[in-house]
């Protein structure tokens, strides 16, 4: 199991590093914030929150979007909702700790199945000292040799 936890611990310190670099990224604000419908007018995108009108350069085609996540502190702060750095995301913190649990669950399966193989198979006999027919004929044998 050595192996396997070593292993599952590893991924789990990797997964622990992408969290926290996920949550000081401004795209935490996608998980965040507030999401507000977006108007786009002329490469300007206008949002408001709570009555206050804001804007947005659209500076790439990539941003458009009808939604933007503000931070409700600091409703200038806003940015466009994006599903690609959303999912990617959800794989970089979300993979590692799945991983990290599927190597654990894999090194108990591996466990088990050794233990019950083991105290299932008459055949095997390593470990367990002699068996009564191979007993029999050493003795048979030394009782030969002392006569």
């Amino acid at each position: 199991m050595g192996t396997f936890v070593t292993g599952a611990a590893l991924l789990f310190v990797v997964g622990s590093l992408f969290l926290v670099a996920a949550v000081q990224s401004p795209t935490m604000l996608q998980w965040t914030g507030t999401a507000v419908k977006v108007v786009e007018n002329g490469g300007i995108a206008y949002y408001s929150f709570h009555g206050q009108s804001y804007t947005l350069d659209v500076t790439t085609p990539l941003q458009r979007s009808n939604t933007v996540y503000v931070d409700p502190a600091e409703p200038s702060n806003a940015i466009f909702s994006n599903p690609v750095t959303r999912w990617a995301d959800i794989a970089t913190v979300g993979g590692p700790y799945a991983a990290s649990v599927l190597v654990l669950t894999l090194g108990f399966a591996r466990r088990s199945r050794r233990r019950r193989l083991k105290e299932h198979d008459p055949g095997s006999s390593f470990g367990s000292g002699l068996d009564h027919t191979t007993l029999s004929r050493l003795l048979e044998r030394q009782r030969r040799t002392d006569s």
